[in-house]
């Protein structure tokens, strides 16, 4: 079996892209306006993350619970895993958006807002717990 050449790779890639780009979900305003605030969202958290959160030897507060506080501590790099959570979470629910939009808009739209819930609160809590670090 012959391995594909890049500049094959580099065309298939191509025609995926547009591919993807040309697909209706991509036509509508509502949900290119959710997306590209999702992304705008994911983005701060992660320039957040980077900015605030720095090396140290000593265990950083990475749980936090209304009832008790801070409960669980951790190595400075698991912080990361905030915004992780958020880039997976959009990715899903856009891939699952693009799925459904053509059989059902209005699920589409639940999942592109469900991804900007999880947006939001990433957001809120890479905030509230990089103040604390």
């Amino acid at each position: 079996m012959q391995m594909p050449s890049a500049t094959d790779v580099g065309h298939l890639m191509t025609h995926k892209f547009q591919q993807i780009r040309s697909h209706r979900f991509f036509s509508d305003r509502l949900s290119v306006t959710i997306l590209v605030l999702n992304l705008a969202l994911v983005g701060i958290t992660m320039t957040v993350l980077l900015i605030r959160v720095r090396p140290t030897s000593v265990p950083v507060p990475v749980h936090y619970s209304s009832l008790v506080g801070f409960e669980q501590l951790g190595p400075w790099w698991q912080l990361y895993g905030i915004g992780l959570f958020a880039i997976g979470a959009v990715i899903t629910n856009t891939a699952l958006a693009m799925a459904s939009f053509t059989r059902s808009r209005i699920t589409s739209f639940f999942l592109m807002s469900g991804a900007f819930v999880v947006a939001i609160f990433s957001l809120i809590i890479s905030l509230a717990i990089t103040a604390v670090v």
